[in-house]
């Protein structure tokens, strides 16, 4: 606490901060000791379920500058990083730190976005990441959107892909309520429905997009998840509804699940993607959840997150464009006791 306060005049970590990062968190707080004393730390932050790092606090001690204690650190943490298989490290940097700046472009980073007022002083950060391995998710960052209701995931994340594809789509909260309307049924036990996979796909017909739908059943999705009859028949009526609308699009349903081969091909032809989840393996939960894939190789697919979990040191940068491994993806990518896989397939049309 002595070097946080000596090092940082806003934004400090709190003692029980620190102290929930050392008992419980998982992440990776590496000390350097010099003459038995604390010479400086690195933070790094792993996202359950990801390949994801990110450097979240770097201090070093007034006595101990200039003497590469943070050129020392730095290159460790992103070792120990990697041997816990994560393939990318991430982190906010002051636009004014040229100092620190310089030192991470001379460790191979590479700025990959910015921040308005990302400081408590209003400053702005740079957004920077280097690759820790032989991954190549290069592509054009994704414009996120953060869904602005608990029930929203899908419109904000077809909101995304459709935004990804034609740049002069806005995306904005009254769309995201619209596609909610026009997509959703029911499949909670309380509160508002969510939506479905071919509800989705109507949507993003009727805005001009080319869509191939992968779903694992034929029967109506999500159904299983409530008791009430009076739901169930609600369920089926909306689904039997969507049907009867698809027959009129050139909506192509394919009643198997999306391999990864098929993935890459589709990526690799310009399309986005839209993938319902589990985020049992993100955050403990048992939901059903849509997220944004836009891009893939021989190790990672990239997702993008329309929800941020709510812990206080989570920044937006954990939840966009997020490596997640191919075998991670494939098991996350199934929900429920049907093992339900949902997938959409959004392109310009031709």
């Amino acid at each position: 606490m002595a070097l946080e306060k000596q090092s940082f005049s806003t934004d400090k970590i709190s003692r029980r901060s620190f102290s929930y990062f050392i008992r419980k968190g998982h992440c990776c707080l590496l000390l350097a000791i010099q003459d038995e004393r604390l010479a400086g730390y690195a933070l790094v932050l792993y996202r359950k379920g990801t390949q994801l790092a990110r450097l979240y606090s770097i201090a070093v001690a007034d006595e101990f500058r200039g003497k590469g204690v943070a050129n020392s650190l730095l290159p460790e943490v992103q070792r120990l990083a990697a041997k816990q298989l994560c393939l990318f490290m991430r982190l906010e940097v002051r636009i004014d730190n040229e100092p620190a700046i310089g030192l991470y472009r001379k460790l191979g980073y590479h700025r990959i976005g910015m921040v308005k007022g990302y400081y408590e002083d209003g400053s702005d950060a740079l957004q920077m990441e280097k690759s820790l391995g032989s991954a190549s998710l290069n592509q054009p960052s994704t414009d996120r959107y953060q869904q602005t209701l608990d029930f929203t995931c899908g419109p904000a994340s077809l909101m995304m892909a459709m935004h990804k594809l034609e740049p002069s789509y806005s995306m904005s909260a009254q769309e995201e309520i619209q596609i909610w309307r026009e997509a959703t049924t029911i499949y909670m036990t309380s509160g508002h429905g969510g939506c479905s996979g071919l509800g989705l796909a109507l949507s993003a017909w009727r805005r001009g997009f080319k869509v191939d739908l992968y779903v694992s059943q034929t029967s109506v999705p999500f159904l299983n998840s409530v008791r009430d009859p009076q739901k169930k028949e609600v369920m089926e009526r909306v689904h039997q509804h969507f049907l009867s609308e698809a027959k009129h699009t050139d909506i192509t349903q394919h009643y198997m699940p999306l391999s990864l081969p098929q993935l890459d091909q589709y990526l690799a032809e310009g399309a986005v993607l839209v993938s319902l989840i589990s985020v049992w393996r993100l955050t403990r939960t048992k939901a059903p959840h849509w997220v944004l894939v836009s891009a893939a190789d021989s190790y990672c697919v990239s997702v993008t997150d329309p929800e941020m979990d709510k812990e206080p040191w989570q920044t937006e940068l954990d939840f966009i464009d997020v490596p997640v491994s191919r075998e991670e993806f494939i098991k996350m990518a199934l929900f429920g006791r049907e093992r339900l896989t949902s997938t959409l397939v959004i392109q310009n049309r031709k």
